[in-house]
């Protein structure tokens, strides 16, 4: 059946790379020493270090043999920091990430001198951020560089039903109309590997996706009314759904026109602690990941204030997470990626496997910890 995790369980789930958390890049300042960098700056990372309480970090962040800054950090508490201990500055065709330093890690201290080669994404997702082209444009540049995105114009559900029709009919069905940039996608048939964008005559509210499509039963044992909470159930009986996600079982990501209830947990691995949901603008909803794994979760996505994302950040983010995930597949132990045209801070985790062994690495795009 199809919600028992799909034809492919060995596949690493696409978006899995959406794995950061809301408020990371919230630095209310840099959170070190900063130090201006020579050259044309294209974009910012931020460095947060995965510590134990106790363990400490102090060293200076070199690009391409200069200086741009410096930090001292000592956790209070387990885990990743969600402000960065430093954030600084990218300049265009940066080739070398260095860190020199000492660490105290598990009560043990030491030096180190690591250095990392870039594998920068901009080159391929430069476009996306161009706020001078219409937005079917920047993904179709994303798509020409990078392999297994395809876009092709045309509604592929045409023949079930032309696109204009088929988001009437949504829209009636949901009292409200749809985002603007839903509405474009009725025009273009996007997929990414197995993984694709719903056209205008597929999408639908997503209880109807999975009794129909899914498997699921209304009632019953593993039915729906068993496995989700009735709010849960509320939100999928109004949301659409708008591209299906096939990895290890199946994902999707919804539109709930409805917004969010104020002070709702995200859910997020880090909810504990945090304020919760804050309304956005009327009429822009709220969009969130579902995934068989956890169906009676939803993941909202929300920006650094907790309020619902835009549109198009999150259609921005399969992108992205796509881009990135193809790419870490070749990326060496020597090597950092990083995306110095994206307009978001680059988050960098930083660990150690000892005192003089560093581990420096990219954590995805988006500010909450997605799909899973």
């Amino acid at each position: 059946m199809a919600h028992q995790h799909g034809a492919q369980p060995q596949r690493r789930r696409i978006l899995a790379g959406l794995s950061a958390w809301a408020g990371a890049a919230m630095a209310g300042g840099l959170g070190g020493q900063a130090l201006a960098a020579g050259g044309t700056s294209a974009g910012k990372a931020g460095i947060h270090p995965a510590l134990e309480p106790g363990d400490r970090v102090a060293a200076d962040v070199l690009v391409d043999g200069k200086v741009v800054g410096k930090f001292d950090h000592q956790a209070t508490a387990g885990g990743i920091a969600r402000s960065p201990a430093l954030v600084f500055p990218l300049p265009i065709g940066l080739k070398r990430v260095r860190l020199r330093g000492k660490a105290t890690v598990e009560g043990k201290s030491g030096s180190f001198d690591t250095t990392w080669k870039v594998r920068d994404l901009a080159p391929i997702l430069g476009p996306l951020y161009d706020q001078g082209m219409p937005w079917i444009e920047r993904v179709r540049s994303v798509a020409a560089k990078a392999e297994f995105i395809t876009v092709k114009a045309g509604d592929g559900g045409a023949k079930k039903k032309p696109a204009k029709a088929a988001f009437a009919d949504l829209e009636k069905s949901l009292g409200v109309p749809l985002p603007p940039l839903v509405k474009v996608l009725g025009d273009w048939q996007i997929q990414l590997d197995d993984s694709g964008f719903q056209s205008a005559a597929d999408m639908g509210k997503i209880t109807e996706m999975l009794l129909s499509e899914w498997d699921y039963q209304r009632t019953g044992p593993g039915g729906l009314e068993k496995l989700l909470s009735r709010a849960v159930r509320a939100r999928y009986d109004r949301s659409v759904s708008v591209y299906i996600e096939v990895g290890d079982g199946l994902g999707a990501l919804g539109w709930d026109p409805a917004g969010v209830t104020p002070g709702e947990m995200p859910n997020t691995w880090d909810d504990k602690g945090h304020p919760g949901a804050r309304p956005g603008p009327s009429g822009e909803g709220v969009w969130f990941w579902l995934h068989q794994e956890r169906l009676n979760k939803p993941v909202l996505l929300l920006d650094e204030e907790y309020r619902p994302r835009s549109a198009e950040s999150v259609l921005n983010a399969i992108f992205q997470s796509f881009v990135f995930l193809q790419s870490s597949e070749a990326v060496a132990d020597d090597e950092l990626t990083l995306d110095s045209a994206n307009p978001h801070t680059n988050l960098l985790q930083l660990g150690f496997g000892g005192p003089g062994q560093p581990s420096l690495s990219l954590r995805g795009y988006d500010y909450q910890y997605g799909l899973y």
